[in-house]
């Protein structure tokens, strides 16, 4: 999978670096044009090897290296190319056995206000109930209450960790960061058993008012390759493909 380009690189560029903020990794090691971001295995993107400027460079030192930093941590090394990162890199890496895993699309638009349905609660800070709910459905190996808090609680940028009740009981969860006039949404998670309801799409725009209450201009998200449901719901709110994106491993 070759990354992909829709529209500026400058907002390319714009949401990477704001994705390092907005889901934060507990250490970094900067090598060379890189960051290398550790969380203890717990979620891609806080624990791969990232390039938030364009035209980086990857020489095959470098991979030994940052191959050596992931290696000595337990974990596989990653790599997360996007368009950033250019065709050298890809080539280079594919070239040693790499291939591209858990692919998406970064999707932005324009904030836009309406009100925030009483139903919705909106926290400063990650509440016991919210870390619990986020973790409830998801996949197992991120069902980890103490890991999931271990990446949010280190947010630095405004944030608001949102629960939208349905007759009474939580029933879909996800956060919203601002960081300089955009904002970020992810961990959307909405009970299985009652999808269909809209509570996703009460919940997107519950939060995208928040956010543009808040100063956002601009909102953008990452969506997985595979979610056309998802996808087809932002698009619906004036979301547009701007860029794809994966995380490069040695198969397992």
């Amino acid at each position: 999978m070759k990354p992909e380009c829709f529209g500026p690189l400058a907002d390319v560029q714009a949401c990477e670096e704001r994705i390092l903020n907005c889901w934060p990794s507990h250490q970094t090691v900067i090598a060379g044009d890189w960051l290398c971001r550790f969380a203890k295995g717990y979620s891609g993107r806080a624990n791969s090897a990232f390039a938030y400027r364009p035209e980086v460079n990857l020489s095959e030192v470098d991979i030994d290296h940052i191959e050596g930093l992931y290696t000595s941590a337990g974990q596989r090394p990653s790599f997360r190319l996007s368009p950033l990162t250019g065709e050298v890199v890809r080539a280079r890496l594919e070239a040693r056995g790499y291939r591209p895993e858990d692919g998406s699309y970064g999707m932005i638009g324009p904030a836009f206000g309406g009100g925030i349905p009483e139903r919705l609660r909106l926290d400063a800070e990650p509440t016991p109930e919210w870390l619990a709910g986020a973790c409830r459905w998801q996949e197992p190996s991120k069902r980890s209450t103490a890991s999931l808090l271990g990446i949010v609680g280190n947010i630095r940028v405004p944030t608001r960790f949102a629960m939208l009740h349905h007759e009474g009981e939580p029933a879909a969860f996800a956060l919203v960061s601002l960081d300089r006039g955009m904002a970020e949404f992810g961990a959307v998670i909405v009970n299985p058993d009652i999808r269909g309801a809209g509570l996703g799409r009460t919940l997107v725009t519950g939060i995208i008012a928040w956010a543009q209450s808040a100063g956002a201009e601009r909102i953008f998200l990452q969506a997985a390759l595979e979610n056309d449901i998802a996808r087809g719901l932002y698009r619906s709110l004036g979301f547009s493909d701007l860029y794809t994106a994966a995380y490069w491993r040695k198969p397992a």
